[in-house]
């Protein structure tokens, strides 16, 4: 088993702390410590998008990123972006009737 080490990531302008494993994904940091349930695991293998974050703001996988070797970045979610009033296009796409969303994000170029 592995000795836990602490992280701090800022995600969403805000910085999470906790003691986690040096092989904890980011996608688990991201629902499971900052409580931030719009990331999604699908695949787990980086191809459906379910994970999708912004990572020092070019689009990045999070289920193939450890939580450990981004803690110097600035990380968004699906949270950062918009408001229920104003939907960013990105979120905007997501509510349309498609049966897949991670193909209707990849035509939004979101």
């Amino acid at each position: 088993m592995s000795d836990k080490v602490e992280v701090a990531l800022t995600i969403n302008g805000k910085v999470y702390r906790a003691l986690v494993e040096p092989r904890l994904l980011l996608a688990d940091f991201i629902r499971h410590v900052a409580g931030l349930k719009g990331t999604h695991i699908g695949c787990e293998h980086g191809v459906c998008g379910a994970c999708t974050v912004l990572l020092d703001g070019k689009t990045a996988r999070s289920c193939l990123h450890f939580a450990i070797a981004v803690q110097d970045s600035e990380i968004r979610t699906v949270e950062a972006l918009g408001t229920a009033e104003a939907l960013h296009p990105c979120s905007r796409r997501f509510t349309s009737t498609t049966p897949c969303s991670a193909a209707t994000a990849r035509r939004a170029s979101c």
